[in-house]
């Protein structure tokens, strides 16, 4: 069982969170999203908070709900939070995705959940990250998610930088000084869709040593860029719609 200054841990630390195989979630439709899955371990629940009707299918600790206030820092805290393994995704099952969503420096927790967010709704289920990407598990992600993130395989930069460089899948890359428009892409049914960070653009040398297609959104005179969580689900839709 995870011991509770373990969870502590967990939110006060990036770097603990990064050498655990574990995540907690607190959001419930995040929670519902992996109990779906079957992936859940443990479960911490406030002693003043109705029991889910799942809750007997897996091992549970009560705790007080001002603890539970005080670790998330959400005074509206809704009294539960389970502990589940961190998902892994077999490398070999890249080689056969069409299309994917590859993100570079993204910093910001909230814009990776509102990212994963247009992932499903736009049906890319394949996330590659570069090194410099804030985690896809940071507590701040994975409740912006709203339960995406359990629909989602992750890949971080050790496991995709060897396919990228041999995959004949087109690399379309969002640069604001493109000549060509998203919206001129004319083959849909693979691709990989790459989003730098917002003030710099893509950053990693080894995507930019690459051959990529730049394209861009085009914007009014008063605007030079937008958000990338903003960007990231515009594409989408123009690389996913029929």
């Amino acid at each position: 069982m995870i011991s509770e200054r373990d969870v502590e841990r967990w939110f006060e630390s990036s770097h603990f969170r990064k050498k655990c195989d574990w995540v907690c979630v607190d959001q419930p439709k995040v929670i519902q999203a992996w109990v779906d899955r079957h992936f859940i371990g443990q479960v911490l629940i406030s002693e003043d908070v109705e029991k889910p009707n799942w809750l007997d299918r897996f091992p549970f600790t009560e705790v007080s709900h001002a603890w539970l206030t005080t670790i998330t820092q959400k005074p509206s805290h809704p009294g539960i939070m389970v502990v589940i393994e961190r998902p892994t995704f077999k490398v070999s099952d890249l080689l056969t995705e069409k299309r994917v969503l590859l993100l570079d420096g993204v910093q910001d927790p909230g814009n990776l959940g509102s990212i994963l967010r247009s992932m499903v709704a736009f049906d890319i289920k394949t996330l590659c990250v570069t090194d410099d990407c804030v985690d896809v598990f940071h507590p701040k992600a994975v409740n912006a998610s709203s339960g995406a993130l359990a629909h989602i395989a992750v890949y971080h930069q050790k496991h995709w930088e060897d396919w990228i460089k041999t995959s004949p899948v087109p690399k379309i890359v969002l640069d604001p000084e493109a000549a060509f428009r998203v919206s001129d892409i004319k083959r849909k049914d693979a691709f990989i869709l790459i989003c730098g960070s917002e003030g710099r653009g893509v950053q990693n040398s080894l995507i930019k040593s690459i051959q990529l297609t730049p394209v861009c959104i085009p914007m009014g005179d008063h605007m030079e860029s937008l958000n990338v969580a903003v960007s990231a689900g515009i594409a989408l839709h123009h690389l996913t719609r029929v």
